[in-house]
């Protein structure tokens, strides 16, 4: 991909273009990635995530998920081999990863807000397209998202060409 975010923020000033709070790291592969915003809510379980990753094609897509911070390990090495192997270009999460030692060797980009080893096992439900706000942005489904190693921006429309 042959974009920097930060001449995207120069070259559409006149866009309505948000950034995501630097309290987010990447812990995936990827280090640049854009595409179309699928969201998704959770509460506390990662069990509808791991069936999108792991049976939907994520090809040109990348979703956000709000875990509200549940100090949880949502996403690990296995969530993050379902979206590689589906062509999901990056996770955006509200919430804490694991196995880091391992999502560094995907090719997916994994922005979180910090690890934590304990995963929840009880199946809760979920909600899909919903609108999220975290880290200073607002995401709807259908928004675009462009990150490289200065930050995570989104947009309501296409600014570059995917």
């Amino acid at each position: 991909m042959d974009f920097e975010t930060a001449d995207i923020c120069d070259d559409n000033q006149d866009k309505k273009i948000q950034v995501l709070s630097s309290e987010f790291k990447n812990y995936g592969g990827l280090e640049k990635c854009a595409g179309k915003i699928v969201t998704i809510k959770l509460d506390k379980s990662n069990w509808r995530l791991l069936e999108m990753l792991r049976d939907e094609n994520g090809e040109g897509k990348v979703v956000v998920v709000e875990n509200a911070k549940y100090f949880y390990g949502v996403v690990g090495d296995k969530l993050m081999a379902f979206a590689q192997n589906n062509n999901w270009q990056a996770i955006i999460l509200n919430g804490y990863v694991r196995d880091t030692k391992y999502t560094k060797d995907i090719n997916v980009a994994l922005y979180a807000i910090g690890t934590c080893p304990l995963r929840n096992f009880e199946k809760t439900s979920s909600s899909r397209g919903v609108q999220l706000s975290f880290g200073g942005v607002t995401f709807n489904d259908g928004d675009y998202l462009y990150a490289d190693c200065d930050g995570v921006i989104v947009t309501n429309e296409e600014l570059i060409k995917l």
